[in-house]
């Protein structure tokens, strides 16, 4: 029970991260000469969250790997639709719009980081508690 607990609580942290990640975008792809740089923050971004999930893959879940699909299943299906739901209520209509372009065109590099740093994370884990038992 305590580990579906923690997969539970890091899937709640990835769709946090995932409408944080939004926002930052939304706001960085107002009108304007950074729009020429919008593909640097996009990749720039995947890669500080994928350190940040590798960090929380660590320290949260372990060097269990049942835990992958028990994140990403209930992340994809449960706590990302919800969130990103909630969140388009709550803006205005043109910022929603971008939102949900962003949320189309940087999913699929979000879901690679999310996968690379959760497997990462996991075997950084498994190898750190192999050296303990040495």
């Amino acid at each position: 029970m305590r580990f579906l607990l923690k997969t539970q609580v890091l899937s709640i942290i990835i769709a946090i991260l995932w409408i944080v990640y939004l926002n930052i975008l939304a706001l960085l792809d107002q009108p304007g000469p950074i729009l020429q740089y919008l593909n640097w923050f996009v990749y720039g971004f995947a890669l500080v969250l994928m350190v940040i999930y590798l960090l929380l893959t660590k320290y949260i879940i372990g060097h269990r790997w049942l835990a992958i699909p028990l994140v990403i299943v209930s992340y994809l299906m449960i706590y990302k639709p919800i969130l990103e739901n909630i969140l388009l209520n709550l803006v205005n209509k043109s910022y929603g719009m971008s939102i949900n372009f962003l949320s189309l065109s940087t999913g699929a590099t979000h879901l690679m980081a999310m996968l690379i740093g959760l497997v990462f994370g996991i075997i950084y884990s498994n190898r750190f508690s192999k050296k303990q038992t040495q």
